[in-house]
């Protein structure tokens, strides 16, 4: 009977586990917070919208053709756009890496372009720090769900992003940036 009842107790508190998130319970709304600390070439900043100041849209790739005509065209599998009504505009992209297909997990190397080993990442809110020609970043997805159509309907994601600046780029001229991103009963594509 013992046995039993602790089992029991035991499906009931990991049923409870499966469903939290690893950094916090989920915000009342769609979410985006930033930091970025100080760096020789940006000062720093924090930013944060929620759908009382931004609109957030994000879409996963159900289907792309790269245009030939412009170079380096690429097709995203992920895509999100958040519209702050201050007038500032985030964009961020997620590729998994080369070969791979996006999914719920970690990618502890992550880069402006992607590559076999190398997840592609790219976060910019049009600031120094965030503008970034390369990267060396980090993304965890822990939660992504999307309807047919490609648009996500609900995402949990967490990154870093330090952008390689100077000459030569190195990697320490700008700040590194840290942020989470939740995307809640979402109804609009990346436009």
């Amino acid at each position: 009977m013992k046995k039993s009842r602790l089992c029991a107790l035991l499906l009931v508190a990991a049923a409870a586990a499966c469903d939290r998130s690893p950094t916090a319970p989920s915000p009342p709304t769609s979410t985006v917070a930033f930091d970025l600390a100080a760096g020789q070439g940006n000062s720093a900043f924090s930013l944060s919208y929620t759908t009382a100041n931004a609109t957030f849209g994000a879409s996963v790739r159900t289907t792309c053709v790269p245009n030939p005509n412009i170079a380096g065209s690429v097709c995203p599998d992920l895509m999100v756009l958040i519209r702050g009504t201050d007038g500032r505009q985030c964009t961020m992209w997620v590729l998994a890496p080369s070969g791979q297909t996006l999914r719920v997990g970690s990618y502890p190397k992550a880069a402006f372009s992607r590559t076999a080993d190398t997840a592609g990442f790219f976060f910019n809110c049009a600031r120094a720090g965030t503008t970034c020609g390369d990267s060396a970043s980090s993304v965890t997805i822990h939660e992504l769900r999307s309807n047919p159509d490609g648009v996500v309907t609900r995402l949990h994601m967490t990154f870093e992003q330090t952008c390689l600046g100077g000459f030569p780029p190195a990697l320490g001229f700008f700040g590194k940036g840290t942020g989470e991103l939740w995307i809640l009963d979402g109804a609009s594509p990346f436009l």
